[in-house]
């Protein structure tokens, strides 16, 4: 080696030389190792420099490769094996490959046809297309190229996190954020609460409809009564301030009046909220000029109905209190206060002494009444609640006027409702709302109360909104929020808003780190609350929420009793939360060597030392058992009342499993019970079945169901292990799927669907993002969901990995500015 210097870095680097220059030199030789070295160099810069080899000229692009490919391989492919089926004039099974296969077609035509594409490559990579029957089959290789295509094609799409709309809280959310909010279980409050019915699909309405918003409105009220103790109340009414009607007149009163005085007849008419049922005391400071010899009378009347009456008897100048005491309701009432004897009376003077004087008359004398102050004095109030004093974070008293603590108050209720930090003109709206109550003369709770009810109506409140971030509009599509990110986070694992910590993160503007969403996903994942995500996630995957109004024959399977269905229910709840220690896979799903049981599904797995009614882990010994498919409520929710059904099972393992949904079957073809003619009489139910796929229509996707359905025959309509089907005869489960793939055990069949465990990955992939985002997904979402499943199972298969990948995900991650 030879070292020379570069005279920019004066670092030295080495030259390989050949053997010649291996010797001593003299000048010469140095001369020409000069020239020679000189001569490397510039070869060595040409050769390195781009323009040389064409680099500054754009070559082929991902787009034109994949296009090329779609041009030269795939549609070729799809053309020659799928054709003659599935174009515009066929589509059997419903699938028309038309705007695939069109020549004209542009690649980034085809992007809107991503579930027609992976409906494609999933059908071909299983074998169940071409169909056996079928004279050419596609080689392995060209079912892995098209593969490979598809995922190719799928990465050319920009990235986006697609499209969301404003999402109404679901019942189970509402109820999870009221309890948190308050701080308090749900039986503290919903009894006789109508809540309204969850959406169906995979988003919410955006819209809050009048009977909606109503059955809201009540919500609100069972909760704000139970929780908001009304305050004593102590008002006194100016008389002179309060509108009267004075002999049918109507007299406004002024701002700077003090006390009235009526010689007519005269009504003091005012509105007054009384917060809560009890003894109410009127007292009435007012002084008289009597008149006739009848004293002067007041009557107190609450919504035109007189409560109590009362004389007054001090003179005019020194008037006195009068007291009426009535026991009333609570609600905003209508007060008046009548002059009832109002009257005029002309007196006379003393007949004098000598007759022969004439009597003189005196000037008329009027019977008038002064009031200087009405007050008004509530029932003792209660000890306030627990969470009064909680959500109360300040007080009217010394130093803190009513209006300063409703804003402290109202400002940190609606953050916490909101999930946010509040604007400054939704607090102007909320102490609005407290400054018209607070005029109407409503005590301190009542006011706080009624702009609480305005917080758990608000859109703000019952829809999960995004967060509004600064620069923004710059840009189609931005990173959400911290705020947003944690409810995003708190509504997909527990169902409800924020935690104390989770916020914390939020306001520190530190959640959206890697390490620290990695940490606090991980606490949750430890929390008792992510039993949402089995309830909510996991029941309806199972179908297990259909349990509860399930139609059973419990003549003929009594052990279906409503503690029974409980059970059911419970054990897909303990199998899936279960999935998330760490010495479980997701592919327990699909074939398992344990199962949780009580002492009552016990007896449908035929165990008789299991008497506990908790869910426990127990090891299974029977192959045949174990997954989600051997599950006693997946079995019964996937029956008919009376009997099994093949046709209902397999579809529940191709829907809920593999994601591949059969159409619906065609109109023409009768249901298994209305083939029961005198004819099919002797039929079983496997030939009854095979009925099905006389029809053309049929048989494409019976093919597949129907095996797959009676591999699990040994089990019947409840999940009991039986050698007998419902005809006494003994139980056929054996199948075979396509690429001769044979079984006749459950067991086996649950063999062939582990090999298919990566199709399975993908699938609950996809359908734990949905509902993390609530919303289908398309587009950019599948690649995103192909990075994931390939990373879970490269990673071991763990559920708590699935979860952590979505969070950190780019469309859990982003949204667009516009939404």
């Amino acid at each position: 080696m030879a070292a020379q210097v570069n005279p920019r870095s004066h670092k030295t680097f080495a030259l390989p030389l050949p053997d010649g220059f291996r010797r001593p030199l003299g000048d010469d030789d140095h001369v020409l190792r000069a020239r020679v070295l000189g001569c490397v160099l510039l070869l060595l810069s040409l050769l390195g420099h781009p323009a040389l080899w064409g680099a500054d000229r754009p070559g082929p692009s991902p787009r034109d490769d994949v296009s090329a490919a779609y041009a030269s391989t795939i549609r070729p492919m799809l053309s020659k094996y799928c054709s003659d089926c599935h174009d515009a004039d066929r589509s059997k099974g419903g699938i028309d490959l038309t705007p695939l296969l069109r020549s004209s077609v542009k690649i980034d035509q085809t992007f809107s046809h991503g579930a027609l594409w992976q409906k494609v490559a999933t059908k071909v990579a299983s074998l169940e297309m071409p169909p056996a029957k079928a004279k050419e089959q596609p080689t392995d290789s060209e079912r892995k190229a098209l593969a490979l295509w598809l995922k190719s094609f799928r990465r050319l799409q920009a990235p986006d996190p697609g499209v969301a709309v404003m999402r109404r809280l679901a019942r189970s959310e509402y109820t999870n954020t009221i309890n948190d909010l308050f701080g308090v279980p749900a039986t503290a409050w919903n009894a006789g609460v109508d809540l309204p019915p969850d959406s169906i699909g995979a988003g919410f309405d955006n819209s809050l409809p009048p009977l909606l918003a109503e059955k809201y409105l009540l919500a609100a009220d069972a909760v704000l009564d139970r929780f908001i103790v009304a305050d004593q109340m102590n008002l006194q009414l100016i008389p002179g301030q309060v509108p009267a009607l004075i002999a049918g007149a109507e007299d406004k009163g002024k701002p700077e009046g003090t006390s009235r005085l009526f010689s007519t007849s005269a009504d003091i008419i005012t509105a007054v909220s009384l917060p809560a049922e009890g003894s109410y005391v009127f007292r009435i400071k007012a002084g008289a000029e009597p008149a006739g010899g009848e004293p002067i009378r007041l009557a107190l009347r609450l919504d035109g109905e007189v409560i109590g009456e009362t004389m007054v008897k001090a003179p005019l100048l020194k008037p006195a209190t009068v007291t009426i005491t009535a026991k009333l309701s609570p609600g905003r009432k209508a007060l008046s206060l009548l002059y009832v004897n109002p009257k005029a009376v002309e007196t006379v003077a003393p007949v004098p002494v000598k007759k022969s004087a004439a009597s003189k008359p005196v000037a008329p004398k009027t019977r008038s009444v002064v009031i200087e102050s009405i007050d008004i004095t509530g029932p003792p109030a209660k000890a306030s609640s627990e969470v009064q004093r909680r959500l109360f974070v300040a007080v009217p008293g010394k130093g803190v006027s009513p209006k300063a603590a409703a804003r402290s108050i109202l400002q940190a209720f609606a953050t916490r409702a909101y999930r946010r930090p509040l604007q400054e003109d939704e607090l102007t709206f909320l102490m609005g709302i407290f400054d018209l109550a607070d005029a109407q003369d409503l005590v301190f709770n009542e006011s706080i109360k009624l702009a609480f009810k305005a917080v758990l109506i608000s859109p703000q409140f019952l829809y999960r909104t995004s967060e509004e971030l600064p620069g923004e509009k710059g840009a189609a599509i931005t990173a959400i929020g911290d705020y947003e990110l944690a409810s995003r986070l708190s509504y997909f694992l527990w169902g409800t808003m924020p935690d104390q910590e989770l916020t914390r993160c939020a306001q520190d503007h530190t959640l959206h780190r890697p390490d620290v969403l990695a940490a606090q996903t991980r606490r949750m994942l430890k929390d008792a609350r992510i039993r949402h995500l089995a309830t909510s996630f996991a029941v309806p995957w199972f179908n297990l929420d259909k349990l509860a109004n399930l139609q059973v024959d419990e003549k003929r399977f009594p052990l279906m009793t409503k503690a029974m269905r409980q059970a059911m229910y419970d054990e897909g709840v303990a199998f899936f939360l279960g999935l998330l220690d760490q010495d479980t896979r997701i592919t327990d799903v699909l074939d398992s060597d344990y199962a949780y049981v009580n002492a009552l599904t016990a007896k449908i797995y035929g165990m008789n030392d299991v008497k506990s009614t908790t869910m426990q882990k127990v090891m299974l010994s029977d192959k045949n058992r174990g997954g989600i498919l051997t599950m006693p409520g997946v079995l019964a929710v996937t029956s008919m009342p009376t009997r099994t059904s093949p046709v209902k099972r397999g579809k529940f393992i191709l829907t809920e499993l593999l994601d591949e949904t059969p159409p619906p079957p065609p109109a023409d073809v009768p249901e298994l019970n209305a083939q029961n003619t005198e004819k099919n009489a002797a039929l079983t139910l496997r030939q009854k079945t095979e009925l099905h796929r006389e029809n053309p229509s049929c048989a494409g996707c019976h093919r597949v169901m129907d095996p797959l359905g009676f591999g699990l025959e040994n089990f019947d309509a409840i999940g009991r292990w039986r050698e007998r089907d419902d005809f006494g005869l003994p139980v056929d489960a054996v199948g075979e799927l396509p690429g001769r793939q044979r079984f006749s055990t459950p067991d086996q069949m649950q063999q062939i669907l582990l090999r298919r465990q990566d199709a399975f990955v993908r699938s609950l992939t996809k359908r734990m993002m949905m509902f993390a985002l609530g919303r289908t997904v398309s587009g950019y979402d599948d690649v995103v969901i192909d990075d994931i499943a390939e990373a879970v199972i490269a990673n071991g298969h763990h559920l708590d990995d699935l979860i952590q990948r979505i969070v950190t995900s780019y469309t859990f991650l982003h949204r667009h500015t516009n939404q």
